[in-house]
């Protein structure tokens, strides 16, 4: 589980490198997060993670 604050879309872009190289190994992802972040990440990781709230 991946959960990025909504601190700033800083701290959601720099998660994307690492869930990248999670499902590189073949690992389930599942976000967790709010507001601009969570969009954000929805459209770049569209059907390759799973989105919590």
């Amino acid at each position: 589980m991946v959960t990025p604050l909504n601190w700033g879309l800083g701290h959601a872009t720099r998660c994307i490198p690492v869930i990248n190289n999670i499902l590189e190994h073949n690992f389930k992802v599942i976000i967790s997060a709010n507001g601009r972040s969570v969009l954000d990440l929805e459209q770049i990781l569209v059907k390759k993670v799973e989105f919590l709230g």
